[in-house]
C-alpha cells in the first residue's frame, strides 16, 4: 500500500526520499513508530539529498499526512487498529480525495474527539476508584 500510495517503483522503494527521510528519523516500523507520528513530526522530516540534509519535499509530506490520517480514520471506524496489509490503494485514494482535509489536525483513533473543554478537563481529573468496582471472581465452586 505504501509503495503504491507514494507512486514509487517497488524496486526503488528503499532509495525513495520518503523511505530515506523516515529511516533518517528512526521510523522503520509502521505500528511501532509511524502510526504514532504527529503532523509536526512529519513536517520536521529531513533526508540526505546530494550529500546535504534537507527538509523532505512538501508533496511527500502531504502524502505521509494523508496516509497517517487514513489509518487513524479507518481504525476509528473499526474501533481498533487496522493492518496496513489489509488496506488497498483504492481505499486510500478514495479517502484522500473525498474525506481527507490537509488543513485539519490528525486525530489519533484512540483519542477522544470532543473539543468540549469542560468534558476534557473532567476526563483528566476523574480517576476511577477501586472501591467503585466489585472484584471479579470466577465461581468454580
Amino acid at each position: 500500500m505504501f509503495v503504491n500510495a507514494c507512486a514509487a517503483p517497488h524496486a526503488h522503494v528503499k532509495r525513495h526520499l520518503i523511505t530515506l527521510a523516515l529511516k533518517h528519523n528512526g521510523i522503520v516500523h509502521f505500528l511501532t513508530a509511524f502510526i504514532h507520528m504527529t503532523a509536526a513530526d512529519i513536517n520536521s522530516l529531513q533526508c540526505v539529498k546530494g550529500g546535504n540534509l534537507v527538509p523532505l519535499d512538501l508533496n511527500f509530506k502531504m502524502i505521509l499526512r494523508a496516509i497517517l490520517a487514513f489509518f487513524h480514520h479507518e481504525s476509528h471506524k473499526k474501533h481498533g487498529g487496522v493492518s496496513i496489509l489489509d488496506s488497498t490503494v483504492r481505499q486510500f485514494k478514495n479517502f484522500r480525495n473525498t474525506e481527507c482535509d490537509p488543513t485539519k489536525e490528525i486525530v489519533p483513533w484512540g483519542s477522544a474527539l470532543s473539543k468540549n473543554e469542560g468534558l476534557s478537563n473532567w476526563n483528566k481529573l476523574v480517576k476511577p476508584s477501586a472501591r467503585d468496582f466489585k472484584p471479579f471472581c470466577e465461581a468454580n465452586n
